[in-house]
């Protein structure tokens, strides 16, 4: 039986262990969360790489590619570089395709749903190949990248305007600007413009941890893309009132498997590098296992015609 564990820096109340027969194979799996401490993390890590037979580690990403630029995450670097024996995913790849997967199973699934949506994302470097999905269905798009990775307080309101980000993104990504204005004073103006970003929005695509500081205001009748919502975070969407949320990360043995724990147990069932599945490889995997994604309902069904579009009055500066 193969062991496969996941290293997560998300809660340690959300921990659990099972054991199941997957794609033909008996795996034992655990997850452990390590409550935002990376250097329990790293401590986890060394262990288990002693006797794991595959590693997953959770809420980092190693890459991302934007167009024909690549970017590497130094934090999950970090924490990769730590596994000596185990085969390690962080299960980014697995999770863009899940992402996409999710959404284009929900514009058909419930007509045309993101037709004319105002989509708000926290990071399209990030999400880029969800992010020309998304295009598909819709011209408003924006990007929160700037704001985000350097403090700024600008918006990208394109792709084109992504892409020419991303081809000078690396040599700004270390670079911190000159405060003429108090750190604390910046801080609070982006954060302004993020919030007003958000509240002009009818579409959210964020990790779902980056939403736990926000409420009502920024959250009510909105639809949340994201991955791995549990039934704790369900609750606090219902009382911030969030619409919907189109999940990647499928209910499978009674728990949500996150993209880095489903990514570890297909290389352990498969006995392949994480490197040598292909895109192919991954699509066949979840047809075959009967994998779905989640649309669940916060506060209950509902339904919006996106096909009249309104401009938001906070959104004239934004979506227009």
């Amino acid at each position: 039986m193969k062991k496969v564990v996941s290293i997560s820096l998300g809660a340690s109340s959300q921990d659990f262990e099972f054991t199941t027969r997957f794609l033909g194979q008996r795996l034992t799996v655990r997850r452990f969360g390590t409550d935002g401490s990376t250097a329990k993390a790293a401590r986890l890590i060394k262990h288990w790489d002693k006797s794991a037979d595959v590693i997953g580690i959770g809420l980092v990403r190693d890459s991302y590619a934007v167009g024909a630029h690549r970017f590497v995450d130094k934090e999950a670097a970090q924490m990769k570089a730590l596994v000596a024996r185990a085969p390690v995913t962080t299960g980014t790849r697995l999770g863009e395709i899940l992402l996409e997967w999710a959404v284009r199973h929900t514009q058909i699934r419930l007509g045309n749903y993101f037709d004319n949506s105002r989509v708000l994302f926290f990071s399209g470097l990030a999400n880029y190949k969800l992010a020309n999905t998304m295009a598909e269905y819709t011209a408003n798009l924006l990007f929160a990248d700037p704001l985000l990775q350097l403090g700024l307080p600008k918006l990208l309101t394109s792709l084109d305007a992504l892409s020419l980000y991303a081809s000078g993104a690396h040599y700004v990504s270390d670079w911190v600007p000159p405060r003429i204005i108090p750190e604390d004073l910046m801080r609070q103006w982006t954060r302004f413009v993020l919030r007003r970003a958000m509240a002009a929005a009818t579409v959210i695509v964020a990790p779902v941890h980056e939403l736990d500081d926000f409420g009502l205001e920024e959250l009510a009748g909105k639809t949340v893309i994201t991955s791995g919502l549990n039934g704790e975070r369900a609750g606090q969407f219902t009382e911030k009132g969030v619409m919907m949320v189109v999940d990647g990360s499928p209910m499978m043995f009674g728990h949500v498997l996150g993209p880095n724990l489903l990514d570890a147990m297909i290389v352990a069932a498969t006995g392949k590098n994480p490197d040598d599945i292909l895109e192919d490889d991954y699509l066949a995997i979840i047809s075959e296992a009967g994998m779905q994604p989640r649309i669940v309902y916060p506060g209950g069904v509902k339904r919006i015609n996106r096909f009249a579009f309104v401009i938001h009055p906070l959104s004239q500066e934004y979506f227009k």
